[in-house]
């Protein structure tokens, strides 16, 4: 069915703010309100809202990662994530893994996979050594309670209601003190993608978890397809009043976190933080980021660790501007380019959120 776009036009004499026009997005009566969409919300078990916008390191693509992490840590003091897995094979040196106030340990899955994350380069795979989810769980048991720890669960393909199953018998092995993080995964071996409507059936047993995890590439196939299954899952919460965080893994770069966020995610980690030079809220190239900055006789290292310092001070201003939007829906706050706001608005306006435009 189409979209039904409906046009008013209203004066706030008062804040001298013109409001051209309120646009409803019906498909299918599928929509919700931005401001029930978009908001800040909790990590119970812990006592931590959200947005967060959460730097990961992983050995996968940065053989290097300790070396990477001993410099970089130091400037991640509020939020970051690592792999159980470069935990235990020693890729990360496990006494100085709590560097942020909160740390994500995530089970390995993307360490040991061979799929591909949205910004991997060149098809880089990995050599990885065995692994399993006892070796996560004995991993789990071994770390220490120096920050506030999110767990994520163990990967799974099968039934969703099989998965749950799983998820709770593993995180009845570990402290309670540590917030739950239950990852979403396709039911089979062979679907790229979630299954939205077996989350919208089980949505209720999904609100025992602190957090709801899903990976941004199986959340579908295009951009408006994945902010479209966002909408649905949230709007399901919604409707069974749950409102836990959604996690949105591999993806961090400054555009598409908003996007996610406007349509009903709240947690975002990913590496393209160590891949990318985020500008003007876009993510370039290496040489892009050393020409416009001034950087041109610099080699690769030194431009790498200022782009990445560079990188997480945005980052923990956009995640301050996102904060200030959830409380305000005043997309003025955003300090969007007009061309990138009429994009998103038009993106999500497609994926059924409800919401105002003001010029």
């Amino acid at each position: 069915m189409g979209s039904l776009f409906i046009l008013l036009i209203a004066v706030n004499a008062t804040a001298i703010t013109l409001v051209v026009s309120a646009r409803l997005a019906m498909i299918g009566g599928d929509y919700l309100k931005l401001s029930d969409l978009c908001k800040e919300r909790r990590i119970e078990t812990i006592k931590v809202k959200t947005p967060l916008l959460v730097p990961s390191f992983s050995s996968r693509g940065f053989p290097e990662i300790s070396k990477i992490h001993g410099v970089l840590s130091e400037y991640t003091p509020d939020t970051s994530l690592i792999s159980a897995y470069d935990i235990r094979y020693g890729h990360l040196d496990a006494e100085k893994i709590y560097c942020s106030e909160i740390l994500f340990v995530d089970s390995g899955g993307f360490e040991v996979g061979t799929n591909q994350d949205l910004s991997d380069f060149y098809g880089v795979t990995n050599q990885s050594k065995e692994w399993s989810e006892d070796r996560y769980l004995e991993t789990i048991l071994s770390l220490k309670p120096l920050s506030s720890l999110v767990i994520i669960s163990y990967d799974t393909r099968a039934a969703l209601s099989d998965q749950i199953g799983k998820a709770q018998r593993f995180f009845s092995k570990i402290p309670r003190d540590y917030a739950r993080d239950f990852l979403i995964k396709p039911l089979t071996e062979d679907s790229g993608s979630i299954d939205v409507k077996s989350i919208v059936e089980c949505c209720e047993e999904l609100g025992e978890f602190d957090v709801v995890g899903v990976v941004e590439k199986e959340l579908g196939s295009s951009f408006l397809e994945r902010c479209r299954s966002l909408v649905k899952i949230r709007k399901a919460f919604y409707e069974q009043s749950i409102d836990i965080p959604i996690h949105v893994l591999g993806c961090l770069d400054p555009l598409s976190v908003l996007v996610y966020f406007l349509c009903g995610a709240d947690i975002f980690d990913g590496l393209s933080w160590l891949r990318l030079a985020y500008n003007e809220g876009t993510a370039v190239y290496y040489n892009s980021y050393a020409l416009t900055e001034g950087l041109w006789t610099q080699g690769y290292t030194a431009i790498h660790a200022a782009a990445s310092i560079r990188n997480i001070q945005q980052l923990a201003r956009t995640q301050a501007l996102m904060g200030r939007f959830a409380r305000s829906h005043d997309w003025g706050v955003l300090e969007l380019k007009l061309d990138h706001q009429k994009q998103i608005q038009a993106l999500i306006g497609s994926a059924n959120v409800e919401f105002q435009e003001v010029v």
